[in-house]
Order: structure tokens, then sequence, then C-alpha cells
């Protein structure tokens, strides 16, 4: 947990599992302890950490969260609750503005940009790889076949910072298209589904599972964290425990 990215992501899993406490417990004592908890952790998330990651995630993945636990016939009454929290923290907090801006800074004039930029450079590995895409949309390049390709295309186009190669596109799920066509692609977001629709039918703790899966399927239309070490890690171990079914006491003979 080394970087910002990784941090905050770590904290939106944090903060789903208290939100589930927040339910199950009964002890008034330990319900004080869990909104401090949360608080600390959305303070991080929000006020601290300058990863826009989670700026995405945990607004997402909240409204999932609160939806499995109350029902999601309560769902306009959530939305409502989760977007006045995420426009308070906005407005409140001078990191997440400053960040925001400066997102929005460098998409403007990436173009024009004679640095690689963190959005800059995001934005030029989006517009080759549907370049490439559009070449060969329905069965890719092949597996391992991103950086190869991607470097080739852009070294016959540029001479400046926008021809770094890369074996990461900042998108998960262009990065899947690219190298297994939209058949792939189909597959990936079955993963997905099946993955959140076993989380959401495996109470109590699946429910965990699958809100932090919609926080890594969101985070990942601006980065790869499915295959991000880190939080493909925390993903994996996320989804095998909380998704693990308990052992029967006379489990049936063999």
């Amino acid at each position: 947990m080394t970087n910002h990215a990784t941090q905050s992501m770590a904290f939106v899993a944090a903060t789903l599992c208290c939100i589930f406490l927040l339910h199950e417990t009964e002890s008034p004592r330990m319900r004080y302890f869990l909104w401090v908890a949360i608080g600390l952790f959305l303070f991080n998330i929000f006020f601290i950490s300058t990863s826009r990651s989670s700026y995405i995630a945990f607004p997402v993945a909240a409204v999932v969260a609160v939806g499995s636990i109350y029902g999601y016939r309560k769902l306009p009454h959530i939305l409502a609750i989760v977007t006045i929290t995420t426009l308070a923290f906005g407005l409140a907090s001078n990191t997440l503005q400053e960040r925001v801006k400066l997102a929005l800074d460098e998409q403007a004039n990436y173009q024009t940009s004679s640095n690689e930029t963190s959005v800059g450079v995001r934005m030029i590995f989006y517009k080759n790889t549907l370049e490439l895409i559009r070449a060969q949309p329905w069965f890719g390049y092949g597996t391992s076949s991103f950086k190869p390709t991607y470097s080739a295309h852009v070294a016959s186009k540029y001479q400046d910072w926008r021809a770094v190669s890369t074996g990461d596109p900042h998108n998960q799920y262009l990065f899947v298209w690219l190298e297994n066509g939209l058949i792939g692609l189909l597959l990936f977001f079955a993963y997905i589904y099946i993955g959140v629709r076993q989380g959401l039918k495996n109470p109590p703790y699946g429910a965990v599972a699958a809100s932090f899966l919609i926080a890594i399927a969101a985070s990942s239309l601006f980065n790869s964290h499915f295959k991000t070490y880190a939080e493909g890690y925390m993903l994996a171990f996320f989804l095998g425990a909380l998704l693990t079914r308990p052992i029967s006491a006379n489990p049936p003979a063999v």
C-alpha cells in the first residue's frame, strides 16, 4: 500500500466493511467506534489522499452496499444521501477540488502540452488504443499483445512524449478489448456480473464483496485495477474470503 491509489482503495474497502458491521451490531459502544472509523476513512479518502480513483469508486460502491442492506426500493433516498454527502465532501475538501481542477486542465491542454501529464497521457492512451481496437474489434490482438502492439503503433505516429511505450492504457476495459476482442470484453463483463450477483445472493458478507467489486469496476474506467498487483490481490482476497460459504455441521459423505 505504498501509493495513494492503493491506499485510497483500501480505505474504500474498510469503509464498506464498517457500513456492513454498523448494520449488524447491536452494541451502542461498537456503533460509536464504527461511526468514528467511517469518519476517519472518509477523511483520508476525500481530504488526505490525492488519488482520484476513490472519488469515483466510493460513491458507486456505497450505493450498492447501502442498497443491499436496506433494500433497493429505497434507492432514490440512498442516491440522494450519497450524492449530498459526496458533494459536501467535494465542497469542503481543497485537496479534492485541486485534484479535479488539475485533471480538467490536463485534459483540456494535453494536445498542446510539451510534457507528459497524468491525465494527458491517459487521453493519448485511450485515443490510440481505440484506433487499434477499430482495426480488429472482434477477436483482438491476442493475450499479452498490448505492449508490443501499442508501442509499434505510437512509434510510427509521434516523436515526443506521446510516443511513450506502455503495457497499460489505464482503462481495464480497453485493455481487455484490445487483447481479447469484443468477445473477451463480454466475458469480462460476465465475470463482473456473476461476481456481483453471487455476492448479493450470499449473505451476510457477500454484499461487501459485491460492493468492493463494483468499486474496482468503477475505478477501472481510469485505471487497470483488476490487473494492478496490489489492488488485484486485494480484490481477490475480498472476493475469496467474503464469498466463501460456511461448512455444514454435518457435511454429506463423499
